[in-house]
């Protein structure tokens, strides 16, 4: 076991590495997921973030992370949303992986390497967008989560007292919560189950025991675990839907074959090794132009796999003489497996934070090939010389996250390529008024990449708010298309076409969308508009009358139902509908307000008094 002097030089020296993310503010993701989700605003919301889909209603996506989101909810709680008080929680997180790192490390790694491992891990530039950035909790959770159950489990595996004491079940409550923990931050956690095997074949090897006997002493554990990670799956079923690969796929992964994807992330292997290895070049993201995926074989795709086959002849080539190299490179494929995409597809191709977890298994690899060099007076100096331009690397990478507009500066400067880069300076450029500039950024993003239905919905919006409708609704028609689970762009090219004045295609477009989704009041409201401009009046009453129906309590949705029935001679049922609106309306609203003449006037007699 480590001394308690070597986890404090660790731990110093992962905290002056990472420190300086206290700075940081709420950037990119962090907005959409902190900021601006009102259901992290307070605890009363819990069981929605404990239910629901880790982005908020309005994007649609396939990630649940309940106890991702229920941390941030409490750290807006402590802090009152200031963003200190979350990246001070990925700092502690950060430091409580560290440690355990040089735990798992000391297991595996005899004398001084697994501090090594451990130091490694603590300033390893890669990590700095899991820990720099508030949403890469996500990955610190897993990661704090999967350790103290992998640690927990080989300690009760080592336990063969029988019948097991009080140090048993507490260790049986480590595997469980840490599993727990680990499943509910992140999705890649789901590779526990076949980690605790590996490490249960590990550990019988070691210690000369036939691998039957501790899995069968382990079974009930290893059950545990595996019902643990069903009833996630069943709890994520439940909130985002049943397939696993629910949601958008990553450019370049859409509609491709369990082949074609593996063709696509082979080249990915070369982007891996170099983060681990040679971290010079980093970048917030990876998206097309920047990292091009292609379902073809060619020189790329053959270097992927080569790489690949080194790890794999490395891993088994080195179980005998450095078997930390082996438990090191077999911790980091299986991790990623997830990440690989080639199972099934993810909404992510690359991105430095998905190394988090699976560069615990580097790090013990890394101890294990510094145990191999050679000892001498040079040793110390070169190791601490490399471990100083890491720490550096990482030191200078921290900033990337202070702001958005440094965060755009670094997209520019690491991803000039990028659709996402092309994306942010339109962006930024419709911020200043600069709108030619801003659109042909965006339709270069587009050009780029298509398929991001958000993106082609942004562009429709800066659209909508200079006037220009029909532009407008095509691009919010051509987002809905991309992805029809997008009610608010439908919405959007209803209202877009009923301005530029051609109703029949906001008809057709609302028609189309409340066939997927019948109850989406706005979209009711504004197809209903479109069918009394179409002059079927017939048709608006009808989805006035749902939209009333859905929330009877809601005195506008009262008022457009009393209108369209007056609209269609119903006077009765808009008289009635018309005075409930008054009744449930504010008292600032007034009748007035409720029983005005809408264009053209409703028929009836209504707003005058007469009947």
């Amino acid at each position: 076991m480590p001394s308690g002097r070597a986890y404090a030089a660790v731990l110093g020296v992962a905290l002056a590495a990472s420190v300086g993310s206290l700075a940081n503010g709420f950037v990119f993701d962090d907005v959409r997921i902190v900021r601006q989700d009102v259901r992290v605003h307070s605890l009363g919301r819990l069981p929605e973030l404990l239910t629901g889909p880790y982005w908020s209603d309005d994007y649609a996506n396939s990630a649940y992370r309940p106890g991702t989101s229920a941390s941030f909810a409490v750290d807006w709680a402590i802090g009152a949303g200031r963003p200190v008080v979350f990246h001070a929680t990925n700092v502690a997180l950060h430091l409580a992986v560290v440690a355990l790192v040089l735990a798992l490390s000391s297991l595996v790694l005899s004398g001084p390497g697994a501090v090594v491992a451990a130091l490694w891990f603590a300033v390893q530039p890669v990590h700095v967008e899991a820990v720099a950035n508030v949403v890469g909790r996500a990955e610190l959770l897993a990661a704090a989560g999967y350790l103290v159950a992998v640690l927990a489990y080989l300690r009760f595996g080592d336990d063969e007292r029988r019948p097991r004491g009080a140090r048993s079940g507490a260790l049986v409550l480590a595997v469980l919560a840490g599993a727990a923990v680990a499943f509910g931050a992140k999705e890649h956690a789901l590779t526990l189950p076949a980690v605790l095997v590996l490490a249960d074949a590990w550990r019988a090897h070691s210690r000369g025991e036939p691998l039957r006997w501790r899995l069968r002493r382990n079974a009930l554990l290893l059950g545990g675990v595996l019902a643990l990670a069903l009833g996630y799956l069943a709890a994520r079923a439940h909130a985002v839907g049943g397939s696993f690969a629910t949601g958008v796929a990553a450019p370049g992964l859409e509609g491709a074959s369990m082949w074609g994807r593996t063709l696509v992330m082979a080249p990915a292997v070369l982007v891996w090794l170099e983060w681990l290895i040679f971290p010079l070049h980093l970048s917030a993201d990876y998206l097309p132009n920047e990292f091009v995926p292609r379902a073809e074989l060619g020189l790329a795709q053959v270097a992927g796999f080569l790489a690949m086959a080194a790890l794999l002849w490395s891993a088994v080539a080195a179980r005998k003489r450095a078997p930390g190299i082996t438990v090191g490179i077999a911790w980091m494929l299986v991790t990623a497996a997830v990440a690989a995409n080639v199972v099934f597809p993810t909404g992510v191709i690359l991105g430095e934070r998905l190394a988090y977890l699976p560069s615990v298994g580097a790090a013990v690899a890394i101890g294990a090939l510094w145990q191999l060099l050679p000892p001498g007076r040079l040793r110390w100096p070169v190791t601490a010389g490399v471990l100083a331009v890491l720490a550096a690397r990482t030191l200078e990478r921290i900033p990337v996250w202070h702001d958005e507009q440094r965060f755009l500066a670094a997209l520019v400067r690491d991803a000039p390529d990028s659709y996402r880069t092309h994306w942010g300076l339109g962006a930024e450029a419709f911020k200043r008024g600069a709108f030619a500039e801003g659109e042909r950024e965006m339709q270069t993003a587009i050009r780029i990449d298509p398929a991001d239905a958000q993106l082609v919905q942004e562009l429709g919006e800066r659209y909508l708010e200079a006037g220009l409708f029909a532009p407008a609704a095509r691009y919010f028609g051509a987002s809905y298309r991309l992805d029809s689970t997008r009610s608010e762009a439908a919405v959007r090219a209803a209202f877009a076409w009923l301005k530029a004045g051609r109703p029949d295609s906001a008809a057709a477009i609302g028609g189309a969308a409340l066939q997927r989704t019948p109850d989406a009041p706005a979209l009711l409201i504004t197809t209903g508009e479109a069918y009394l401009d179409l002059g079927r009046p017939r048709d608006a009453l009808a989805l006035a009358r749902r939209l009333a129906w859905l929330a009877p309590g809601v005195w506008w949705y009262q008022q457009t139902a009393g209108y369209a029935a007056a609209r269609n001679g119903r006077c009765d049922e808009a008289r009635s509908r018309l005075e409930r609106a008054v009744r449930l309306a504010p008292a600032e609203a007034g009748p007035a307000q409720m029983l005005r003449r809408l264009d053209g006037g409703p028929t009836c007699g209504l707003g005058t008094g007469r009947s």
